[in-house]
């Protein structure tokens, strides 16, 4: 007898724990879900369903006249060319929280800014010393500014850098969506957040 209850006790505690594995497994599949919708349409410029994944705002992917290139989708399509991504591993941190750990391969920004830099200096010192009447307008000068990127950005040849990110996605309202920090941001624009720190610190360094 006392043998026939151990055992129902036994079936009932692993039914029990396996019920709390699939419940464990679904919240990591709706966050991994999230990550990979993000990705996927990223990779293809969707932003309207990328919206429903991510906050675009935080990332600031949006078409404002006032950003780097002033031709957000431009940009966006040459420095999401070679985007991608694998998901390494998951951990559920509670009901609402999952931390889904993701390599992410993006374009080196760095030596993307360094020739865009360059080339950038060289046309603006050469247009000071042109005649004051043939140099060009401020918007004139901001259009072939972003004309330098773009050439910079789009070539076919582009270095690759591959980051492994911990992405927090959390549950807001029933929908599941990946929270931006730094660290995430980075990765995904291949290191041109840490490029624009270091040529601050390189320009204040040298002001001083």
């Amino acid at each position: 007898m006392m043998k026939k209850v151990i055992k129902i006790m036994s079936l009932s505690l692993s039914i029990f724990v396996l019920l709390l594995s699939l419940t464990g497994c679904g919240e990591v599949q709706k966050a991994e879900k999230t990550v990979s919708g993000m990705f996927d349409a990223f990779k293809i410029l969707d932003f309207e369903t990328a919206k429903t994944y991510v906050d675009m705002d935080e990332l600031d992917l949006s078409d404002d006249k006032e950003s780097l290139t002033g031709n957000a989708e431009m940009f966006m399509k040459n420095l999401f060319d070679k985007l991608n991504y694998k998901i390494i591993s998951s951990k559920k941190i509670d009901n609402q929280t999952v931390m889904v750990k993701t390599e992410i391969t993006a374009i080196d920004m760095k030596p993307v800014m360094g020739e865009f830099f360059t080339n950038a200096m060289q046309f603006a010192f050469s247009n000071a010393f042109t005649p004051e009447e043939q140099q060009l307008s401020d918007e004139e000068m901001d259009k072939k500014m972003e004309e330098l990127f773009i050439q910079s950005v789009s070539k076919s040849d582009l270095a690759t850098v591959t980051n492994t990110v911990d992405i927090k996605v959390v549950e807001v309202e029933k929908t599941w969506k990946a929270a931006v920090d730094e660290t995430f941001t980075d990765a995904l624009f291949g290191g041109l957040m840490t490029v624009a720190e270091d040529m601050e610190k390189s320009f204040n360094q040298n002001s001083n």
